[in-house]
């Protein structure tokens, strides 16, 4: 696509920004790792370009540049914050801590370096914290906050006997931060850098880090731990909108652009990318061609994507909880005329998950909560981040022991009457006689209660025989005015969903389709299906009845939302069969938990507690299937096929 030398030319910095070292460097230091930096400051963002605020992170855009000033290589920098986690529920956000929160943070990037081993770049300070530090734009140099001598700038406080001897919470043990001078120890002072940290005599102002600094840039107070990975310019909607013959701008910022080179830079003319054979093999075919190729294409995408959260959740036996677009990006790779660009596609897992797992020691099932609620999200189940803080009355009615372990039955008495879900998860902490208890389980309505009044049952729990003695010994006892909190119980079934909608979008909209509707009328297919269809029946039969039936169904899920293209409904089944597209669907729909019969899971928590990723399995086979079918479609012959099959290989073997 384009001239071959500009394809090899490397990158170039856009108008109005410039790169700064996050670390030291001199004239020996071969290759710098930089943050990029705006000239003028944008309103919102500063001088930084943030990619993504996550719940323990901020993603800026950066690059590697090497010792002549010029840049090499695009990448995002993730710097560890730990202040996203003050919204968790108290019973798991008192379990957090630095320790675990760093452990996390390693074990994520050992397992996004081994999804991605190419685009991952390892710098020591995915384990080892990095000295807090500013930038100077005018110099385009990092600064380290102190005196400049060696060994006495800021640097973090994981001493415990440190913290602990000046009255200061212990690192491991807490969220909380600080700053010290190693060498002046505990007669020196500690710098605050966290939300809410306790601070005494001890303690010195944040402003006396800025004392040095003309106009710094803040970048990593917290000295958090770092990764860096490649970038990839275009998002999951991006490419999905791209395939579809929508052309690309750049990189969003504000109400400005940030363009990128090859093989970015002419994906704002749609005309050029066809002329030039970088979109499909069918290209020479017209609409025909590029309704089955771009099928093809975008049913890969799903698949990928699919496959990469299976991967990334395996080995953690979490769900993620936050997936949506933001949650993938797409690589593309320059590979001259050998093989159409879009086929070089490669997505890219760039947001890890929210999910938690609380701290309850079960014999079988573990649950989950989001680190952080963020507001209602169409990628997101409704009422994923339902919850409740109130406070009532609590009455122990029995305690049990039971082969899982102890059961508290109980009723608690609202101050007003409330709704609440069975399968919602109940959060109560007891003040008893041999200290605070927390204990988790699931509300349900009786009869013979008042509005006001309902009854709960915890989770078998293994507690300490202490404690299992107090709680018995509270048997018929009344806890008036107890803080409680009531959050939906979450696991993978809610990454499927999310998956299947991520699916709707990248198939079924376009500029005629906003992802809203098409999402509420493939939900109403749903329904209507497992309302009036038999599950004897194929799906795939039972969805093409459907649309065959109600027209409304044609128009807005037919394969004529693929493309931007004006087409009729019926026309693009002329060029892609609608068995094929109805089987596509009913894949589609089983991701969804619970709306038809043959869906994966019933419900959100229908998952094995020890193979939350076995859910996978079934819709990447099927999707697999219809991978081979719609590549039969672009070479009807099967020679030819093997064919593009090797020029695939020796072209992807190369990018390696």
């Amino acid at each position: 696509m384009g001239n071959p030398e500009a394809q090899n030319a490397p990158p170039s910095l856009p108008p109005g920004h410039r790169p700064i070292p996050i670390h030291l460097t001199n004239d020996q230091t071969p290759l710098r790792i930089c943050v990029l930096a705006r000239e003028t400051p944008d309103p919102v963002n500063g001088h930084l370009v943030i990619l993504r605020n996550l719940h323990d992170a901020v993603v800026y855009l950066g690059c590697v540049c090497d010792a002549g000033g010029r840049l090499r290589e695009w990448i995002e920098i993730s710097v560890q914050t730990v202040d996203g986690l003050e919204a968790s529920l108290p019973g798991i956000r008192e379990s957090f801590s630095n320790k675990t929160l760093d452990d996390r943070w390693s074990e994520e990037c050992r397992l996004l370096a081994r999804l991605d081993p190419v685009g991952t770049l390892m710098t020591g300070w995915e384990q080892m914290h990095p000295h807090p530090a500013f930038l100077d734009r005018k110099q385009a140099t990092v600064l380290f906050p102190g005196t400049g001598k060696e060994g006495e700038s800021w640097e973090l406080c994981q001493d415990d006997k440190a913290l602990a001897d000046a009255g200061l919470p212990e690192f491991r043990l807490s969220l909380f931060r600080y700053l010290w001078k190693p060498k002046d120890g505990v007669a020196g002072k500690f710098i605050p850098v966290t939300f809410n940290a306790p601070e005494n005599e001890h303690c010195e102002a944040r402003s006396v880090l800025f004392e040095a600094a003309a106009d710094p840039v803040p970048f990593n107070l917290q000295a958090g731990l770092m990764r860096c990975t490649h970038f990839s310019p275009l998002g999951f909607e991006d490419y999905v909108d791209l395939l579809g013959g929508k052309p690309w701008k750049g990189l969003e910022q504000g109400k400005k652009h940030l363009s990128f080179p090859p093989p970015y830079s002419g994906l704002d003319d749609w005309q050029n990318i066809q002329q030039s054979g970088a979109h499909l093999f069918l290209g020479f075919k017209g609409r025909a061609g590029k309704v089955v190729e771009t099928f093809h294409l975008k049913v890969n995408l799903v698949t990928e994507i699919i496959r990469l959260v299976q991967a990334f959740s395996a080995p953690q036996q979490l769900p993620f909880l936050n997936l949506s677009s933001e949650s993938f990006r797409v690589h593309l790779n320059s590979v001259g005329r050998q093989l159409p660009l879009f086929w070089t596609a490669r997505p890219q897992l760039v947001k890890t998950g929210e999910a938690f797992a609380l701290p309850i020691d079960v014999t079988e099932a573990r649950y989950f909560i989001r680190a952080r609620s963020s507001g209602e999200n169409i990628f997101l189940p409704e009422g994923l981040d339902r919850r409740l803080q109130s406070s009532g009355s609590i009455r122990l009615r029995q305690v049990l022991s039971e082969s899982r372990g102890l059961v508290v039955e109980g009723t608690l008495i609202l101050q007003e009457r409330q709704e609440f879900s069975p399968n919602d998860l109940f959060w109560v902490r007891l003040p008893l006689s041999r200290g605070r208890v927390d204990l988790y389980g699931h509300l349900y309505k009786a009869d013979s209660l008042s509005r006001e009044e309902v009854r709960f049952r915890t989770i078998p729990t293994l507690f300490p025989d202490a404690v299992i003695q107090a709680l018995k010994a509270a048997e018929g006892a009344s806890f008036p005015r107890t803080p409680f909190e009531v959050v939906p119980l979450l696991s993978s079934p809610c990454d499927l969903y999310s998956l299947g909608v991520l699916a709707v979008r990248a198939l079924l909209v376009n500029d005629q389709n906003n992802l809203p509707v098409a999402l509420d009328e493939f939900l109403s297919l749903g329904a209507q299906i497992r309302a009036e269809s038999s599950a004897e029946i194929p799906l795939g039969r039972r969805v093409k009845a459907a649309m065959e039936k109600d027209p409304r169904f044609l128009n807005s899920l037919g394969a004529h939302r693929l493309v931007r293209d004006n087409l009729d409904p019926r026309q693009a089944f002329a060029f892609l069969p609608e068995e094929l597209w109805c089987e596509t669907l009913a894949v589609l729909l089983r991701l969804f938990p619970g709306l038809v019969q043959e869906s994966i899971c019933k419900d959100y928590g229908d998952v094995p507690s020890l193979a939350l990723d076995g859910i996978y399995k079934l819709p990447l086979a099927e999707l697999e299937k219809i991978l081979i079918r719609s590549r039969s479609l672009i070479v009807i012959d099967w020679n030819s096929n093997r064919e593009i099959q090797d020029v695939l290989s020796a072209c992807l073997k190369g990018l390696v």
